[in-house]
């Protein structure tokens, strides 16, 4: 019996886990405030690094004055970072590979991410893995260290919590996960600041998203 014949579905997040792509979020909101002409605070991009989208988006609106709605502001964020995924990102080591394996053994694979709705579908149809995915679901008013994300996650995946397990490179996102009764797969990136603890507290502890097939 393999590690995975356990689990009826696999949910991923995208930045740092499938694709190398957390630099690209670098100074995204203070480049773009600058763009409109506006002065950045020093500490703006740490500040809402952990809030949701629409709150990020409404803390913006509201501390620099922005005629804008929330919607609108996304709307330009998501705009640019599609541009630097389809410029500056890469996949991950053996993506394919691990999705190919696990797709023929008719286990379900879900997304769940921060990142926005139309950058999330544009990447993965570039690198031609869009179609692996049945479920989609994006944190942009939750939070995943809210277990009810992941409930909802497994829910749209028509699947029970405790067969699911999530491939992630962010400690920040493990209590939501284990709250809600998932598995956790941790996949190493540089830019996890947390990786120790992400790593000991995980059930299995991946270099890159392709060592999984060893335990398939």
């Amino acid at each position: 019996m393999s590690f995975f014949d356990k689990y009826e579905a696999v949910i991923f997040d995208l930045d740092g886990t499938l694709i190398d792509s957390m630099h690209l979020w670098n100074n995204i909101c203070s480049d773009w405030l600058l763009s409109l002409g506006k002065t950045p605070s020093k500490t703006l991009d740490t500040d809402v690094w952990n809030m949701t989208l629409y709150q990020s988006a409404e803390y913006v609106r509201q501390n620099y004055t922005l005629n804008l709605s929330c919607e609108e502001i996304i709307f330009q964020w998501e705009d640019e970072l599609t541009s630097r995924y389809m410029k500056g990102s890469k996949l991950k080591q053996g993506v394919k590979e691990l999705l190919q394996a696990l797709h023929s053994k008719n286990i379900k694979l879900g997304i769940a991410t921060y990142s926005f709705t139309r950058s999330t579908e544009a990447i993965l149809a570039h690198y031609g893995i869009y179609s692996y995915f049945s479920s989609f679901n994006y944190a942009h008013k939750q939070n995943k260290k809210d277990p009810e994300f992941w409930l909802d996650t497994a829910k749209n995946l028509n699947t029970k919590a405790d067969k699911c397990i999530v491939f992630e490179d962010s400690y920040y996102s493990l209590e939501g996960v284990r709250l809600a009764g998932m598995g956790i797969a941790a996949v190493f990136d540089s830019a996890c600041s947390d990786w120790q603890e992400l790593s000991k507290a995980s059930d299995i502890v991946l270099d890159y998203p392709g060592q999984a097939l060893l335990y398939l």
